[in-house]
């Protein structure tokens, strides 16, 4: 069906964002399924039940495709508030931002795709870098507006906001996700997650309030 609307003619807005969505799903699962190596463009257009031309017009490559993977997998789990929706307060926004990236990155098809990225890094280096480019581009984007804000407010020690942000972000997720890369169950319990939080946001708060 897809097939025919496309050749008929070029598809309205929407649905070429529902044609973009669903390749986007299909190429995120063959990923995690069969690996980077073994997942072809061919292949996912099969999947995809759409033209090999129309997914290369979407995406060049395979590591195009790659990135595009990582970078919605990244937006959609790291959903978090939107700004200013916790009372206009920008540091009880970041916080929860910071809840929602723990949660993210310990997420099982979260881990399973950065597995692939390391073992398939060597062979294919596009991949990593494409894992690279996304990594929370744009989720350190939305904490970097959340301490831009809290520093207008002069609820925040003036400094780069972007730093700060990934200050924050990587005390708090970087040991338990190296961890979960490696095998190691941990932080299980939301319980644990929140304890995690708590430790972090206090040495960080004392840190950059005025």
């Amino acid at each position: 069906m897809e097939r025919a609307n496309i050749r008929a003619g070029r598809p309205l807005k929407g649905q070429a964002e529902a044609l973009g969505d669903h390749v986007i799903g299909v190429a995120d699962a063959l990923f995690i399924e069969k690996g980077y190596g073994a997942t072809s463009m061919a292949t996912v257009a099969l999947r995809a039940r759409v033209g090999k031309q129309t997914l290369y017009r979407r995406f060049p490559d395979k590591a195009a495709l790659f990135r595009e993977v990582i970078r919605r997998r990244i937006d959609s789990l790291v959903a978090g508030p939107d700004d200013g929706v916790i009372d206009g307060d920008p540091l009880a926004e970041l916080k929860s931002l910071g809840g929602a990236a723990l949660n993210a990155v310990l997420d099982a098809e979260f881990i399973r795709l950065f597995r692939i990225v390391i073992a398939e890094a060597e062979p294919f280096p596009e991949l990593a870098c494409a894992a690279a480019d996304n990594f929370g581009s744009s989720f350190i984007d939305r904490c970097r507006n959340a301490i831009e804000r809290a520093q207008a407010m002069t609820r925040c020690k003036a400094g780069d906001p972007e730093k700060l942000a990934k200050c924050f972000i990587w005390s708090l997720v970087g040991d338990p996700f190296h961890k979960a890369l490696s095998g190691q169950s941990v932080l299980t319990r939301q319980a644990e997650r929140d304890d995690q939080l708590e430790l972090v946001w206090a040495v960080f708060v004392a840190g950059i309030t005025v």
